[in-house]
């Protein structure tokens, strides 16, 4: 079977800031050709749904693609292993932007960064698209009807608190879920502002 991808790409990207003061969400398109020019070996796109700040999506849109590259299972002839490149690149994109967290702004009432992102994104490899996600940025296969129509299929599930697998597992981690305004948000607990010296099971503590 063929390594190269061949077919035909075309790509577009559009992202609206809204009202916000500042742009928060990224998006990234790359490729990486074959050694005579001819073709491409892989195609990536990559949609990041940043939140709380700017920093998160732009760390994950500079790091994630190439952490996952870089391993040889993404190489391999394997659709287990490109799978399992993808999932390792991500969990080594998460522990090194916890690394960075301390350099990122601060809360207004002085917390570390909430800033968090999601992340969606797709291989075109060996004729065969591959997908990683977490977070609510959901991937649609467009697909023809055989009246010439098209309808979309979800390849992916969205990580919301309100579902009760995603409930579950927060739960299960350590996380809690409420209601704020009437919408299922994660919180953790933290010390009320203000709080000086170690943390006790009597310190007052804030749902964040």
């Amino acid at each position: 079977m063929s390594s190269r991808v061949g077919v035909n790409l075309r790509a577009s990207a559009y992202l609206h800031q809204g009202d916000r003061k500042y742009m928060e969400d990224e998006f990234q398109v790359a490729y990486q050709r074959t050694h005579d020019k001819k073709d491409i070996e892989y195609a990536f796109f990559g949609i990041f749904d940043g939140h709380g700040g700017k920093e998160a999506a732009h760390f994950a849109k500079d790091n994630l693609m190439d952490n996952i590259v870089s391993l040889r299972a993404f190489w391999s002839d394997d659709d287990e292993d490109v799978l399992a490149a993808i999932k390792e690149g991500f969990l080594q994109t998460h522990m090194a932007m916890w690394k960075v967290l301390d350099q990122w702004p601060r809360t207004a009432s002085g917390w570390p960064s909430t800033s968090g992102t999601t992340a969606s994104v797709a291989f075109i490899r060996r004729q065969k698209i591959y997908i990683g996600h977490v977070g609510d940025s959901g991937i649609v296969l467009g697909c023809e009807d055989p009246d010439g129509g098209w309808h979309g299929e979800a390849l992916t599930r969205d990580h919301k608190p309100e579902s009760i697998v995603e409930k579950t597992r927060i739960t299960e981690c350590g996380g809690k879920v409420i209601n704020k305004s009437g919408v299922p948000r994660v919180v953790w607990n933290r010390p009320k502002s203000g709080h000086q010296g170690p943390v006790r099971r009597s310190t007052p503590m804030d749902n964040g």
